[in-house]
Formats: C-alpha cells, sequence, structure tokens
C-alpha cells in the first residue's frame, strides 16, 4: 500500500473544496434564488406559491370530481389540452395532405416506370422477333412445361438470374429440346448492346430517383410528420398506454357498431327512421373518461414529484417545464428547417421536400403561437415576464438536471392521455348532440280489454332519417380525427406499398437486361464453338432456345 505525505493529502483536499466553491459560485451565476424571481408587482416566485396555497390568487381550476380549488397540478392539465391539443384536428390534417401529396408523388413515379418497363419489354420482344423464328412444336411444348405460370424468374444476392431457385444450367438440365436455332439472319450483337446500354441508363435514372425519394421519405417526411403537437402522441412509451389503446380500440368498434354499422343495416330495410340504444355507448364513455381522469391525475403527479425533486416548488416546476418544452420543440423545428434548406438549393424543385418543409414552417408558426399564449397567461395570472433571465433559469435548471428522453417519456403519457381524453369527449358531445335531435321511444302496451300507460325509456333514442343522414357525419369526422395512427400503420403502410410496387417493376426491369444480357453472351458463344465440350454445347443451345422465349413472353406471372 502506498501512502501520500500529509501535505499532498490536505492540498488535494483544499484543491476539492475550491472546485465545490467554484461550482457553487458558478451554479448561482448560472440558477437564480427564489429571491431574484420576482414579478411586475415585487413579489417573488415562493411569495406567489404561498398565495396560491392559501387561495389568494384565484387559477379557477376544476378538479374531476367537480371539486374547485386552486391547484397548479390541475392547471398543467388544463393548460396542455389547450396549448397542445385545442385543435388537434387540423394538425393531423396538415400530416394527412402531406402523405396523401407523397402517395400522388410516388403513384406518378411508378406510372413513369410502368410505362417505360412497358416499352423496353416491347422494344426487346420485337428484337426476339426479329432474329429468332418460332420454336419447333416439340421445343415449344417443352417450354410450355417448364416456363408455366408457377415459374418465378429473381435475382440471387448475387445479382444473377434464377428460375425458381435455380440456375439456368441446373432448371434446365432435365428438359430436352430440338437443338437447331432457327433464325431469320445473322444475330446482331450490336443491336443487343445498344437496348442493354439503353435499358441500363433508364434503369439507372430511374434507380437513382426511387433511392432520393426514399432517402427523403426516411430523412425529412417521417421528421415533419413528427411534429408538434401530435408527437407526443405518437411517442408515447406502448407498454405504458397499453391499456388505454385497447380501452380505446374496444369504445370505438361499440361506436361504430352502434352509430353507423346499424345506420347502414336500417337503411338497407327502408324505415322511416333510426333507432338507436345508446346506453352500452353512454355507459362505456362514462367509465373511460372516469379512468382516464385518474390516471391523468396519478401521472401528473408523479411527473411534478420528478420536476419538485430539482426545482422545489409547483409553480417553479409549472413555468419551468413549459419554457423547457417549447425551447426543446422550437430548437429541433429550426434544425429541420435548415437541414432542408441546406441540403436543397431550390426546395420547390422537389414535391416532396417542398411539402414537409410547408408542414414544418405551419409547425413552427403552431409552436410560436402557443408558447405567446403561455407567456401572456404567466403574465396575466401570475405577473411573471417569461423572457426575464432570472424566470429563464428555471428552463436552464431543466436542463441541466434531467436527460431529455426521460422528462419527455412522463410527458409524452400524459399527453397521450389528455388528448384521448379529448377524443373522448368529442364523443360525449356527440351523443348529447343525438339526444338533443330525437325523441323519446315511448311503447305502448295493449290487453285486451284495457290499456297501460306510456313507458318512457330513456336510453332508447328515435332521429328522422333525414336528420341522421346529417349527423352520421359528424360522427365520421370525429372518427377520422382520433386516426392518430394512420401515418404509423395505415400511411406508412401504404407509402411502403407504394416504394414496393415500384421497386418490383424496377426489379423486372433489371431482369430484363440480365436476359438480354445472358442471350447476348450465349449467342456469342454460338458463334465459335470449337473450344465448346459436347455437354456445353448442348448448354448453350438450350439457354438459346428458353432465353428467346422468356424475353419474347415476359410474362407478368413470373415475377412477384
Amino acid at each position: 500500500m502506498t501512502f501520500f505525505p500529509l501535505s499532498v493529502y490536505l492540498r488535494y483536499n483544499e484543491v476539492k473544496c475550491d472546485n465545490v466553491k467554484w461550482r457553487r459560485n458558478l451554479s448561482e451565476v448560472w440558477y437564480s434564488s427564489d429571491d431574484k424571481i420576482v414579478n411586475d408587482k415585487g413579489l417573488n416566485i415562493r411569495d406567489v406559491q404561498h398565495k396560491i396555497n392559501r387561495g389568494e390568487i384565484r387559477i379557477g381550476t376544476e378538479c374531476y370530481d367537480k371539486d374547485k380549488f386552486n391547484d397548479i397540478r390541475h392547471l398543467f392539465t388544463k393548460l396542455v389540452d389547450e396549448l397542445c391539443f385545442s385543435k388537434y384536428g387540423d394538425a393531423l390534417n396538415v400530416e394527412k395532405k402531406l402523405y396523401i401529396s407523397t402517395n400522388i408523388l410516388l403513384k406518378g413515379v411508378h406510372e413513369h416506370i410502368l410505362k417505360d418497363l412497358q416499352s423496353s419489354i416491347h422494344v426487346a420482344r420485337e428484337h426476339i422477333k426479329k432474329y429468332f423464328k418460332k420454336p419447333s412444336t416439340y421445343n415449344q411444348q417443352q417450354l410450355d412445361l417448364i416456363a408455366g405460370l408457377d415459374m418465378i424468374i429473381n435475382l440471387n444476392n448475387e445479382g444473377n438470374l434464377i428460375f425458381n431457385s435455380k440456375k439456368i444450367n441446373r432448371f434446365l438440365s432435365m428438359t430436352k429440346f430440338d437443338l437447331d436455332i432457327l433464325q431469320n439472319g445473322e444475330y446482331s450483337s450490336y443491336d443487343s448492346n445498344f437496348l442493354i446500354k439503353n435499358n441500363e441508363r433508364i434503369l439507372m435514372n430511374h434507380s437513382d430517383n426511387l433511392s432520393k425519394i426514399e432517402e427523403d421519405i426516411q430523412k425529412h417526411l417521417h421528421s415533419a410528420l413528427h411534429r408538434f403537437p401530435l408527437k407526443y402522441y405518437r411517442e408515447a412509451n406502448a407498454f405504458a398506454v397499453m391499456f388505454q389503446n385497447n380501452a380505446m380500440l374496444i369504445l370505438e368498434e361499440n361506436l361504430h357498431h352502434n352509430f353507423y354499422d346499424k345506420y347502414v343495416e336500417q337503411m338497407e330495410k327502408s324505415d322511416d327512421n333510426v333507432k338507436i340504444n345508446i346506453q352500452p355507448v353512454d355507459d362505456l364513455l362514462s367509465d373511460m373518461i372516469s379512468i382516464l381522469d385518474h390516471t391523468i391525475d396519478y401521472n401528473v403527479h408523479t411527473f411534478f414529484v420528478k420536476l419538485n425533486k430539482v426545482l422545489n416548488g409547483d409553480l417553479k416546476s409549472f413555468i419551468g417545464f413549459f419554457l423547457y418544452l417549447f425551447g426543446i420543440e422550437k430548437m429541433r423545428n429550426n434544425e429541420l428547417l435548415k437541414s432542408i434548406e441546406y441540403e436543397n438549393d431550390n426546395i420547390n424543385d422537389n414535391q416532396m421536400l417542398s411539402n414537409a418543409y410547408e408542414s414544418l414552417v405551419i409547425e413552427k408558426n403552431d409552436i410560436d403561437i402557443s408558447e405567446l399564449k403561455f407567456n401572456i397567461f404567466i403574465k396575466n395570472k401570475f405577473h411573471f415576464n417569461v423572457n426575464n433571465k432570472h424566470v429563464r433559469s428555471l428552463e436552464k435548471k431543466i436542463y441541466d438536471a434531467f436527460q431529455s428522453k426521460h422528462l419527455m417519456d412522463a410527458f409524452n403519457l400524459i399527453a397521450y392521455q389528455i388528448l384521448i381524453k379529448r377524443i373522448v369527449k368529442d364523443y360525449i358531445s356527440f351523443v348529447n348532440l343525438l339526444k338533443r335531435n330525437s325523441y323519446r321511444y315511448q311503447p305502448f302496451f295493449k290487453k285486451v280489454i284495457d290499456l297501460f300507460g306510456v313507458k318512457k325509456d330513456e336510453h332508447i333514442l328515435i332521429i328522422p332519417r333525414k336528420q341522421y343522414d346529417k349527423l352520421v357525419k359528424e360522427y365520421i369526422k370525429i372518427k377520422e380525427n382520433s386516426n392518430f395512427h394512420f401515418n404509423i400503420l395505415g400511411g406508412n403502410q401504404s407509402l411502403t406499398t407504394s416504394v414496393t410496387r415500384i421497386k418490383r417493376e424496377l426489379n423486372k426491369m433489371k431482369i430484363l437486361n440480365k436476359l438480354l444480357l445472358a442471350l447476348n453472351e450465349e449467342m456469342n458463344k454460338l458463334k465459335d464453338t470449337s473450344m465448346l465440350t459436347p455437354g456445353e454445347k448442348e448448354r448453350n443451345k438450350k439457354s438459346i432456345i428458353f432465353y428467346s422465349h422468356v424475353i419474347k413472353e415476359f410474362k407478368e406471372e413470373w415475377f412477384y
């Protein structure tokens, strides 16, 4: 064991203490004490918190159990709902338009490639007809057997042609052909090479274009679709929201069954009125609201406990987090805008980038408006200027104390539940709209002699057909607005399908060229077979017969 002199030990402790003092002094410069965070009325933030606690500053929030009290945490929930989700339908429409425009772009690319492919196939077929006669009856029978609808042509990992997962020699090994090559004249390698090079040029242009589109989708489009504010919903931990997600699926299935499926069923019967039993729906909506109220309350409480460990006070946590939230969102948005501007001199030349850029500009405006609303609220309610450097130090503390992912994961969960609650409340409003537009179903019960009185069922609604035709459109609108998964499941799947379809056509173009190249090679061998063995000569002629047939037919069913 090594022992250090006492003087060295004391010197180490002295340096260590100096470092602690330096960090403490630096923190005092960066962070402001409560006494320095003062509002326009001369009250520091600690005094304002005390006034809130004593009820001297009325926030006017209302808890889910209808008890009114001044609670910063319930105000937080209310403000997240107002600042982030008051116009969630508009935000969703921006994203849907971006996806639709991208799908239209991909459709245009697909049609262009398909047109060039059909042209290349036509030229290749004419090339075969020019130099080859129809195969003999025997050869045609053999070709029909091996090159039927169950044959699959593809390229292996090395880029070589395979037929039903076999290379050409193995695929043709059991086939017997009449080996006379029936030609119309001497085969021209020049014509073939010209055709191949032209196809390669077309293929390269389309492949480069598709690669750029895929890069833009991955890099810019997906980023543009993780926008404020719906990004909080989509980035919520899937496991954490699994229960609410499943509950919403059950709720929406029931809503659709009661409000739409039964409507269609009654339309087919040509009834004058639409009859709906809303009790199951009422019960589900009531249960869902109750569950969401309690889970939001619990998660917000947990969130503030986390923030209070650093900021030591609900009001400081409240102001500090919103400043932090708008700060990181503005920074992210600015980086995305700059990345598109930096990589593209003329954004308008690229439709997808232009649309993505426009959606990010809209997001920038949405963030700015929400931030301005927050600043005005804090100014009017608590008289703090959020641009004051001492108030801003609350934001700095959060930056330094938390990893962004951990903090945002907790916030995303809260935001997810708040947005779900807003959707449920939209459905409740629709049910209330149905009630206002209906009259009660009042069945009468008769006996032989007497007549019973009216028996009302408050849960059975009767709505005139023409009236419900209009109301069902409101339901469809709410349902569409609740489809936040469209760009995770539906939208992305649609784009993936479109890109896959394009790649399939490009692959066919590549295979066509490989077939022409392979035929060219075999025809060059045929010019001088002196160096070939008998087996190689047979394989050479069999390959020519087969390749010329496949190019001439080039059936859609051969590709997947």
